[in-house]
């Protein structure tokens, strides 16, 4: 059993494979999380409900995050540009805010597959157009790091990335935007798992050969699947391997 500070009973993991809002940052949840034991249906992401009075980050030198409970209002994550609606890591001396889930996102996601193997590398600024929505910059007001294959040749957005997850989970398992995450009434749908919309990668260059591209594409579905386990709140190889089965349009 777990006793969280910020809820009144206990908690304890709970591992069903089914979608949920974290109560914490009232972000999307997959898979294991950190549940009330009184059935009241009080849900914590992993890094919610095991959150660091103080952090630091590589991609803010010098910087010091503090946890806080909720931010200012109209306040954005400054890795995925999302809202800030609830547990933040805020640094007060430069104004920057990180979801919880956000400031333990890999830095490197290194994957082995059949096809062959890639690594992902996480990066502050945009260095090229995402393979997803075809842009270098989503917009001024709002920041979104990048994952880069090491060849170079595939950039993802993680903002991007987060909003196909969101979407299918909402609308696949929940009813659509806003409906009630933690429910009873989405109990029956535990193992029900479909495809996510297809996640369009462009070849970089002509000179990509079909075969190769094809082969490249399948490596990096499952590190993406990485990047959305990281993102719900459990990067582990169990998470990934549920999530995977969510993309298989690739």
């Amino acid at each position: 059993m777990a006793c969280h500070n910020y809820h009144e009973h206990e908690l304890k993991p709970d591992n069903r494979r089914r979608p949920y809002r974290c109560d914490g940052c009232e972000e999307m949840g997959f898979g294991p999380r950190y549940a009330c034991a009184e059935q009241c249906g009080y849900l914590l992401h992993e890094h919610c409900a095991n959150t660091k009075d103080t952090l630091a980050h590589p991609f803010f030198p010098g910087c010091v995050f503090h946890f806080l409970r909720s931010g200012d209002p109209d306040r954005r994550c400054d890795a995925c540009g999302g809202d800030i609606n609830g547990f933040v890591y805020h640094c007060f001396d430069k104004g920057w805010d990180l979801h919880p889930c956000c400031a333990n996102l890999e830095t490197r996601i290194h994957v082995q597959a059949e096809e062959g193997n890639m690594t992902l590398f996480l990066r502050e600024k945009e260095t090229s157009k995402c393979c997803r929505c075809g842009k270098k910059q989503l917009n001024k007001s709002a920041r979104s790091w990048m994952y880069v294959s090491g060849c170079k040749e595939y950039h993802f957005h993680v903002s991007c990335v987060k909003k196909d997850m969101v979407e299918h989970l909402e609308e696949s398992f929940l009813g659509g935007e806003g409906a009630t995450a933690n429910g009873e009434d989405n109990e029956s749908r535990d193992l029900e798992i479909k495809s996510l919309p297809r996640l369009q990668l462009a070849r970089r260059r002509e000179s990509v050969k079909k075969g190769r591209f094809a082969k490249l594409k399948k490596i990096v579905r499952i590190a993406i699947s990485f990047i959305m386990a990281a993102f719900v709140g459990d990067p582990s190889v169990f998470v990934a391997s549920l999530i995977v089965n969510l993309i298989t349009n690739l």
